[in-house]
């Protein structure tokens, strides 16, 4: 991924304010969502209602008509009564659901606050562009094409790497030995960048000499390998319009940090 999301908060934000403000908003002066598609109990239940109900499950509005409307509409029927049962017996004022209630409440509020303020947030194509060119460097790099044997014990990876030193097959001793899957391969795992494996893996492997083999085992989650290094290449960075999505993405969160961080310093905050 070009840029990664630092915290679970903006990640949770960014997808506050992915949401239209249409559906944090109530139908005021809008006939056709004001319109009743149902009463029960002489409770209202409103287009609206409906709409915004087929959009929580995940329904497009051109879907919401002939039987597939009317059964949303029976769902709703259903709905509102199990809650005025509910509330007749007193559901909604149990504590874990006035809980519940205020974290819901909580999440609409911060949403709405997010996209009344969206125009902060906005990157354009300029400015994606310019974070385009100051990140050649990280978006250019090294692809290297490498081999390895992948076993569950130390002592076992340096009887192997003793049999490489003795002129051992690499190919045929993953084959033989490895248990990772690409032992069915002979230990290849193609080409891929330093940054996509594990610290330790990656790390060895940018240090190498092509045609070289780890001369100690290198420890990972997965157990201990013996690398070979076949190849590596430069890699041009991909085009812009291929990433400008997930630099808009990158570029907005930063914005988003921004506007926490502007929060924070005027906040009193207290941890325990």
């Amino acid at each position: 991924m070009y840029l990664s999301t630092k915290t679970l908060s903006i990640a949770l934000l960014t997808g506050l304010l992915a949401l239209p403000a249409a559906s944090l908003a109530a139908p005021i002066g809008d006939p056709a969502k004001a319109r009743i598609v149902a009463t029960v109990n002489d409770k209202d239940i409103s287009e609206w209602t409906l709409q915004r109900y087929a959009q929580l499950r995940g329904l497009p509005p051109e879907a919401v008509t002939g039987p597939q409307r009317d059964a949303l509409i029976e769902e709703l029927i259903n709905r509102e009564l199990i809650y005025q049962n509910a509330v007749s017996i007193g559901v909604d004022k149990t504590p874990a659901v006035q809980a519940e209630i205020e974290q819901v409440r909580i999440n609409i509020v911060a949403g709405a606050m997010l996209n009344r303020s969206s125009d902060r947030f906005a990157v354009d194509e300029a400015e994606m562009k310019k974070e385009y060119e100051s990140r050649q460097d990280e978006l250019s790099g090294t692809e290297y094409k490498a081999r390895h044997i992948l076993v569950a014990s130390e002592h076992e990876a340096k009887a192997i790497i003793e049999e490489l030193n003795q002129g051992g097959d690499f190919t045929q001793l993953a084959s033989e030995h490895s248990t990772g899957p690409s032992a069915t391969t002979g230990g290849d795992l193609g080409w891929f960048r330093a940054e996509q494996m594990m610290v330790p893996f990656g790390e060895t492997v940018e240090k190498m000499e092509k045609g070289s083999y780890t001369k100690t085992p290198v420890k990972t989650d997965f157990g201990w390998h013996i690398i070979l290094l076949d190849d590596e290449r430069a890699v041009a960075p991909p085009p812009f319009d291929s990433i400008k999505e997930q630099i808009r993405v990158g570029l907005q969160n930063q914005l988003m940090e921004n506007y926490i961080a502007d929060l924070r310093k005027e906040a009193k905050i207290e941890k325990p």
